[in-house]
This record gives structure tokens, C-alpha cells and sequence, in this order.
């Protein structure tokens, strides 16, 4: 057969070298071993095919013949190697392993596959290089290794190219050349995980290409679900063959969030969450809150809103809560979970922007805003320039059909009823419109003066970054160009206080507001004061607590009384009788009467007489309200609980009033068409206050509140 080699590159000299230059290339050629796993018969062939070389050229007269029938002009110089392509030699079937070897040695690496491929692919063809049925394996185990060999270093070249798609193809030809025959363990162990490393490079080059190709798409979706499958979610411990640790592979996630679409992101995070994944079901929440935002698709919120409050028990997200309660115009529910959050730079701000305002929501609509606009459209492909108004969103027409249609506030069937996630009133909302662009720039910009220093959730201009190392193990390294300084909430937050293990402060930042039942404020237009425009849309500024704010009235103490009264011993002996009508025991019979009333309202049943029984009348009807939304769904709550009473205190300068803190163990199952739902159950350790009014010989709990 015909082979595209020629006797002076076999032995690596130039057409000019002399005898002594021959008999040292063809001695270093003979003790230069080819590859590792080389059976004897290849070893053999690559031999005698460097014999036959070196006797053509080691003769004077052989040698004017060769070159003669090489080229037409003798005085040509070292053209060898730009004519090898077209240049030939003649070599013995016995002889095709060892030319594969040599041309493998010479950098040949595509026409060693050519050679290759039909003896590969028809195990059968190997009969015509030898009539010796035993050498039939070896032979078919040298072409096997030659091959797997040439994909390799094909592989690294295009790896180097940054061509990681066409350097998977190679590695996972090589690996499925070594898979199907069961050979050479060991080279097929190290391709495994070349292949592994290569993953992250192949999924970034996959989702950044310019012309943008859908099947290109899914096969990085599928390549990062399968990284994910191996690694067992994007929190766990075990690192898969790509080498990424938990941090280097949470900064990947990071990295290619902007390259997905919020659609990608919700399905791809989604089914992350089922594992479960607190992390994943953050991210889903900020997908469907862009998705529901800038689609004008408020069920959307309406999920998110579900994923936060399933993560309550595992961080702090109740800032996140209030803003997908203000876009779902459920302002009332807004404030409460304003009113819960720690987040004390936010919360700082949005108190500083609402100064004049008898409540948050100036602030919290300017800040959702910012946020919007900063921190959640900036993760997603295609929405970095999206407009955050949200006068545009309450302007939709769906938006407002919507909103129309669950009102009274709908309570979903994820929303975790315990006291760690406190229910809030349902009632009709108030009519809002504090936007951005209604205040000053000054105002605008200082919403993200302040720096998250340690939890940077925006990361900008990463990138992936081959480390050589002993193993030659690869890991990702992402480079963050920090943006402006900020106070804005984020993933990176959320990562890092699920992550970390450091502790936060333990303190409120608002005050809760008062429920309000005003009319919804989405089906008539009203003055908007801020901008001195009437605006004809459903949309409106609350006209009436801004233009009508009622003044304080001044304290009327005349100044011979002292504004504090010194308690006499009689006092005291009092305090001490009133202290007395409200025993530990007896604090813990209500305790429990309420924690009992709760498990009637949510349970099965749905029996709400108990609630009246233990509850004021304004959180006897959020605790109904909450059960009716159980029902609509076909959902209801199981409960155990255990309760530790703290102290028993009445107000000595109200009697009326009391407080009783108390450490309440409760465990919660939540079940749906009668299946259990695992996600949404939990089982959590808490200290709770109550506040208590009494009403005739009866102690009515008015307000619950997680210390």
C-alpha cells in the first residue's frame, strides 16, 4: 500500500545528511519507544519500517536511485517538507502499524485517523494484513491505541484554540474507542476526566457564540444538568471531574447566569430545587420574578413569591417577599415582610427615601426599582436594558386583569403557615405609584451608595481560567471587576450566608405598619402629587395619606405632672397580684389553645370556631383567610409541636394587655390532593412573643412576633 511518507522523514533527516547524520538518526530512532501499551508486533513494525528506510538511504547508489524518483531537480534544498503531502512510499501490509506510529510521532494526527478509520470501523479488514489469526488482536489493539492517541493530541490542540465544542468531540471519540473494546483502563480513566474539565470551557463556548444556534443551546443545558447530576446540586460537597470545588463552581453558576435566558434559568433551577436546593430555589425565584415582571405575567411573581417563602426557615429573605408582595399590589403584605427583614443598609434606605411618607412604600418603589434594574434584569440574557418602571408595569392591562382577579390577596399553596412566616392581613390594597423617576436624582442614585463588600452578587467580566497544577487538575477562576459600591441584595448574599457559617445580627429594622382596608387603588385614577400630573392609567400615588396626612396632636400634660409616675409599695403589691393572674401554666393553656386553633384552621377540617376563641378579631381573620386559601387549593397542614414558656408579664400600666415569650418546637407536613409534600414541610425551634389583650375574663392573642 501507498503511504504519504517518505523514507527521509521515517528517520527525522534532512535530504542533505550525510552517512554519519543517517546511522545516529536511525540508532536515537531505535531506542526512541513509541507510547506505553504498544504490543510487540507494533513495536516490531515501527522497527522494521526504520530499517527499510535506513538501508535505502545508508547506500550511495540506493540513495541517488530514491531521491531520483523523488524529485526531478537534485539541487532542490530541504523541500521535503513542503512536498511531503504529495509524496508517497510503498510499504508491505506488515508494516501499516509501524507507519501509523511514525506518522502519529510526526504530528500526522488526521492522517493517522484516515489510515485508521476502515479497519476501525470493520474489525473484519484486518484480515488483509495478516494471515496469522493471532496477530489479529494485536494489530486491532495498536490501531485502537494509535487512534485514541492522535484524538487526543487533536483534542489539546483544539483546547489551546479555545475550540473546547471540536476538543470534546476528539476526547469523546477517544473515550468511546477505549469504552467499547474495554482497553488500556487507565488512559481511558485520565480522557474521563479531561473530558469532565472540559465541560465548563465547552458550555461557556456554547452559550456565548455570536450566531446563536438553539441545538448549540440545549447541549450546553444538557452539559451543565449533567454536571449538576453528578455533583449532586449546586451546594453539594462531592466535585465531579471537572475539578471545580464548591466556590469555584458556585462563581461557574455565577458566570453563566448571564448567558441564559430567564426562561432557562426558571426550567433549569426549577428541577434543581426539587433535590432540595435552597440556592436553586433562589434563583428561581429571581426567573420568575423577571419573567413575571417584564412579560407582564403576574402569576409569575406569584411563584416566586412561593419559592422565598419556602426558604424563610433557611435566610433571611423577607426584603426579596415584600417586593414581590408590592409588584403583586398586595401593600399591606409588603410592609409586614419590609417590616421583617435584616437587611439594615436597604432597609436604611428605603426609610431615608419615605421620610415624609407616613409608610415604607416610597421607598420600597424606588428601591424595587433599582433593584430591578441593577441586580436581577443584569442576570439574564436579553433584559439588561429592559425598562424597571413600575408605573408601566401597574399601566398593563393584564397586569391590572390580573391583579383584579386575585383580589383579596390570594395566599398560595407554598406559603409556609408557621411563625416563622407570619400570614398578613387580606384586605383590598391601597393605590401606589413611587417611582424612580418621581424623585430626585440625587435620591435615585444614592440607592446603591453603600458596599456589600464580602457579598457581591453582581459578578462582571469573569473569566475561565486553565490552573496548571501538579495533577494538571483544571479549575474555574472567575475574575469579579467590582461595580460601583452598593446596597442592593443579591445572590452572591445568598450564597453567602447559606454557605458561610457567619452570624448575623439579630436585630429588626422597622417598625410593623398598621393594616389598612382602602379601595383597590388599580380601578380608579387619582392626583399623583409627586409629579403634579393626572395620570389616566389604573395606576396612582396614595393621593389621600399624602395630600391628607392628619397633623399630631400636640400632648396635653400639664407641667406640675411628672411624665413618669414612681410606683408606690402599694403598686408593687399590685403588680405583684396582677403577675399572679397570669401563671406560666396559664400562659401555656393559651400557648397551646392557639397552636391547636391554628391546626383546626389549616388542617383537613378547616374548622375555624377556635380561632375566635384565641385571637383577636383582626388575626382571627388572617388565620381564616389562610385556611380558605388552603381549601381553593385542595391543600391543608399537619402539626406537632412542644412549647417552653419564657416569661408571663401584664402591663401593670394596662392590665388589659399582656406578654408572654415562650420557645415553641413545631413540626409542619403539607399536603396537596392528599399527597405529602416534602418541599414546603418543615420542622424548626423557635422564640415567639405574643402580645395579649384580654376582653372580659378571656385572653385574646393580638400579635405574634419571631424574637
Amino acid at each position: 500500500m501507498q503511504i504519504s511518507l517518505d523514507y527521509f522523514r521515517i528517520l527525522g533527516v534532512p535530504l542533505q545528511a550525510d552517512s554519519d547524520l543517517i546511522n545516529q538518526a536511525y540508532e536515537d530512532r531505535l531506542l526512541q519507544l513509541p507510547h506505553e501499551g504498544y504490543s510487540e508486533y507494533g513495536i516490531t513494525s515501527r522497527q522494521n519500517l526504520l530499517k527499510v528506510a535506513y538501508d535505502v538511504l545508508k547506500d550511495e547508489e540506493s540513495r541517488l536511485e530514491y531521491e531520483s524518483s523523488l524529485f526531478t531537480k537534485e539541487s532542490q534544498e530541504d523541500i521535503f517538507l513542503e512536498t511531503s503531502e504529495e509524496v508517497t512510499v510503498e510499504i508491505t501490509n506488515d508494516l501499516l502499524v509501524g507507519a501509523l506510529i511514525i506518522l502519529y510521532d510526526l504530528g500526522d494526527f488526521e492522517l493517522v485517523l484516515r489510515l485508521a478509520t476502515p479497519y476501525l470501523e470493520d474489525k473484519n479488514n484486518l484480515e488483509d494484513l495478516t494471515d496469522n489469526k493471532e496477530e489479529i488482536d494485536f494489530i486491532w489493539q495498536d490501531l485502537i491505541l494509535t487512534a485514541v492517541l492522535a484524538y487526543l493530541e487533536l483534542a489539546r490542540e483544539k483546547w489551546q484554540d479555545k475550540e473546547y465544542e471540536l476538543a470534546a468531540n476528539y476526547l469523546q471519540k477517544s473515550y468511546n474507542l477505549l469504552n467499547q473494546e474495554d482497553l488500556f483502563q487507565p488512559l481511558k480513566k485520565e480522557i474521563k476526566q479531561d473530558l469532565g474539565k472540559l465541560k465548563p470551557y465547552e458550555i461557556l463556548e456554547l452559550l456565548t457564540r455570536e450566531n446563536e444556534i438553539k441545538e448549540d443551546r440545549e447541549k450546553a443545558l444538557n452539559l451543565l444538568q449533567e454536571i449538576l447530576n453528578v455533583r449532586g446540586g449546586i451546594e453539594s460537597q462531592k466535585i465531579d471531574d471537572s475539578g471545580l470545588n464548591v466556590d469555584s463552581f458556585l462563581r461557574f453558576i455565577q458566570q453563566i447566569r448571564v448567558y441564559l435566558t430567564a426562561e432557562e434559568q426558571q426550567i433549569l433551577f426549577e428541577n434543581e430545587a426539587k433535590r432540595p436546593s435552597p440556592a436553586a430555589a433562589y434563583l428561581t425565584a429571581y426567573a420568575c420574578l423577571a419573567r413575571g415582571f417584564t412579560e407582564r405575567k403576574p402569576d409569575l411573581i406569584i411563584k416566586a413569591k412561593n419559592n422565598l417563602i419556602s426558604l424563610t426557615i433557611h435566610q433571611d429573605v423577607y426584603l426579596e417577599q415584600s417586593i414581590c408582595a408590592l409588584l403583586l399590589g398586595q401593600t399591606t403584605e409588603a410592609e409586614f415582610s419590609l417590616s421583617q427583614s435584616k437587611e439594615k443598609d436597604a432597609i436604611a434606605r428605603i426609610q431615608e427615601i419615605s421620610a415624609n411618607s407616613p409608610d415604607l412604600l416610597p421607598g420600597l418603589c424606588v428601591y424595587t426599582e433599582k433593584w430591578l434594574q441593577t441586580e436581577v434584569f443584569p442576570q439574564f440574557k436579553g433584559l439588561r436594558n429592559v425598562d424597571s418602571s413600575l408605573q408601566a408595569y401597574f399601566a398593563d392591562e393584564k397586569v391590572q386583569n390580573y391583579l383584579e382577579s386575585i383580589s383579596p390577596p390570594l395566599i398560595s399553596e407554598t406559603e409556609v403557615l408557621n411563625e416563622s412566616s407570619p400570614s398578613v392581613e387580606v384586605n383590598n390594597i391601597s393605590q401606589i405609584n413611587y417611582s424612580a423617576s418621581n424623585l430626585p436624582i440625587s435620591e435615585e442614585e444614592n440607592i446603591i451608595d453603600d458596599n456589600r463588600k464580602e457579598n457581591q452578587s453582581h459578578i462582571t467580566n469573569t473569566q475561565v481560567v486553565e490552573a496548571e497544577e501538579e495533577k494538571q487538575t483544571t479549575s474555574l477562576l472567575v475574575e469579579d471587576e467590582l461595580s460601583p459600591s452598593e446596597d442592593l441584595i443579591g445572590f452572591g448574599d445568598f450564597l453567602d450566608a447559606e454557605i458561610e457559617t457567619d452570624s448575623e445580627e439579630d436585630t429588626p429594622s422597622v417598625a410593623k405598619s398598621t393594616p389598612r382596608n382602602l379601595s383597590p387603588w388599580y380601578k380608579s385614577p387619582v392626583f399623583v402629587p409627586l409629579i403634579g400630573l393626572i395620570i389616566s392609567t389604573a395606576i396612582a400615588f396614595l393621593a389621600v395619606k399624602i395630600l391628607f396626612k392628619p397633623k399630631p396632636e400636640p400632648l396635653n400634660i400639664p407641667l406640675s405632672e411628672p411624665l413618669i409616675q414612681l410606683p408606690s409599695p402599694e403598686k408593687e403589691l399590685i403588680k405583684e397580684n396582677l403577675q399572679n393572674q397570669l401563671t406560666p401554666e396559664k400562659a401555656s393553656e393559651i400557648i397551646a389553645g392557639w397552636l391547636n386553633a391554628k391546626q383546626e384552621a389549616t388542617g383537613p377540617n378547616y374548622n375555624f370556631i377556635p380561632l375566635n376563641q384565641v385571637l383577636s378579631q383582626t388575626l382571627a381573620s388572617v388565620w381564616i383567610a389562610n385556611g380558605n386559601a388552603l381549601r381553593r387549593i385542595n391543600a391543608y397542614r399537619r402539626y406537632e409541636h412542644d412549647i417552653k414558656i419564657q416569661s408571663a408579664e401584664v402591663n401593670p400600666q394596662n392590665t388589659t394587655e399582656a406578654i408572654i415569650k415562650a420557645e415553641v418546637w413545631e413540626k409542619s407536613q403539607y399536603y396537596q390532593n392528599g399527597a405529602l409534600k416534602p418541599r414546603f414541610s418543615y420542622e424548626e425551634r423557635l422564640l415567639v412573643e405574643y402580645s395579649l389583650v384580654k376582653e372580659g375574663d378571656k385572653w385574646l392573642i393580638q400579635e405574634i412576633k419571631v424574637l
